[in-house]
């Protein structure tokens, strides 16, 4: 049975940035041209009864409301009140979470009152040192933004906001990074992958060598940064570093991109439309799009949308190599946006598929190596040869996919000519 948790609003259609490896905006999505700049009340009015109604019928007692971008602070004050008060009012018998990611740069000490105030939980993108985010995180003028985001980082401190996310920048050493998430003195950090799939890969993957086993430029960064990270006797929580070590350590837990839960995350865009987690918008122009919207469809109308169905069971709807991999367990086929490929949908590893068996497999043996032998021999878990699993996926010949899933994964291919897109 489907049950959506947790809903991104995106309150704002536009944002004050423009970051080059923005999936909203710079890698090959326009859509967002077509909708209203701005959530209207009216619009949350009308999803928080239908939620309420799904909330009922579906047993929900925990709901995540993220309100999201674009940029999330270019949406009013008196807005976030409003939604805030419509939502606790309208549905009872729930636990709320209510969290906002902002890039920071308008972000002043009576948004973070307000914010504090209304109990939401605030993260702040940035990435890297100045001359490394400059690079990307820039305004329309190009101008960098890190000095902002900078005040921003330290204005939120005194108002108990601590929760840092970047994406992984290969261009920065693994001690630089290092040693400026250690200066900015926060508690919680994450680490998210560069959006692309095969038609279009991030920067620091070769066309002809990805899933290659001497290629793993992302797994090389990130177990330097590990082994950094653990030798810091005050080190901060990295999200990414300990889902991975609890997923060894055999927890069911899990995210988009780790373990084998299921996504039961959804958007809600300004116009009203219920849609599959946005990011997937980077393989191609419109795939997030369907004729659902919250005016006209109830929220379970959503449970049927063929997309959705594919990226709430894409943990378990793998690509015959991922079936066959010891790590699926772990990795789950790695996040949906990754896996596509104009030619074969979803129905391919993850681009980062090897980075991921060659960081498992380091952390993996880390963990063993450094506990006391009476209880490593006890765990059921067993040191990696990242060589001989690559070997073995690649000489595996038993095949396990059901077909009707093959043909899922399968089923979400842009012709490129038609649609005269570059992905």
């Amino acid at each position: 049975m489907k049950k959506i948790t947790s809903f991104v609003l995106k309150v704002a259609s536009r944002c004050n940035l423009n970051c080059s490896y923005c999936y909203m905006y710079n890698l090959g999505d326009n859509t967002y041209l077509s909708q209203p700049k701005f959530m209207s009340i009216e619009t949350i009015t009308i999803f928080a009864m239908k939620l309420n109604e799904y909330c009922i019928r579906n047993d929900v007692k925990y709901l995540q409301i993220v309100f999201h971008g674009g940029e999330p602070l270019l949406w009013s004050m008196d807005n976030y009140k409003k939604s805030v008060e419509i939502f606790t009012k309208t549905i009872k018998n729930v636990t709320f979470d209510f969290a906002l990611q902002t890039n920071g740069v308008t972000l002043d000490d009576k948004w973070c009152q307000l914010f504090k105030n209304l109990n939401i939980r605030v993260g702040i993108s940035m990435d890297g040192p100045k001359k490394h985010h400059d690079k990307y995180r820039v305004f329309h003028n190009g101008k960098g933004s890190h000095d902002k985001v900078m005040t921003a980082i330290e204005r939120g401190k005194k108002y108990g906001f601590n929760s840092i996310l970047s994406v992984v920048n290969l261009d920065i050493s693994p001690e630089e990074f290092y040693d400026e998430l250690k200066n900015l003195d926060v508690q919680n950090f994450n680490l998210l992958l560069p959006d692309g799939h095969y038609d279009n890969l991030p920067n620091g993957f070769l066309s002809d060598k990805v899933n290659t086993i001497d290629h793993t430029p992302y797994a090389d960064w990130l177990i330097e940064v590990f082994k950094i990270w653990k030798a810091d006797t005050n080190r901060p929580m990295i999200r990414f570093f300990r889902t991975l070590i609890e997923l060894i350590m055999g927890e069911q837990i899990g995210d988009q991109m780790l373990g084998t839960l299921t996504n039961g995350v959804a958007v809600l865009e300004t116009n009203g439309a219920l849609e599959v987690s946005d990011s997937i918008r980077a393989c191609y122009e419109g795939i997030t799009r369907n004729n659902l919207n919250i005016f006209n469809n109830n929220i379970e109308d959503l449970h049927d949308d063929p997309l959705f169905d594919v990226y709430f069971n894409s943990h378990s709807m793998l690509n015959e190599k991922c079936i066959n991999c010891l790590l699926s367990n772990i990795c789950g086929g790695g996040f949906l946006g990754n896996r596509y490929s104009n030619d074969n949908g979803f129905d391919n590893p993850t681009i980062y598929c090897y980075d991921t068996i060659k960081l498992v497999s380091f952390i993996q043996n880390d963990i063993l190596s450094s506990l006391p032998n009476d209880i490593s021999n006890s765990l059921e878990i067993h040191s990696l040869d990242y060589a001989e699993m690559v070997h073995e996926i690649n000489n595996s010949t038993s095949s396990k996919i059901d077909k009707n899933i093959k043909n899922k994964l399968n089923s979400f291919k842009s012709n490129v000519k038609e649609r005269n897109i570059t992905c």
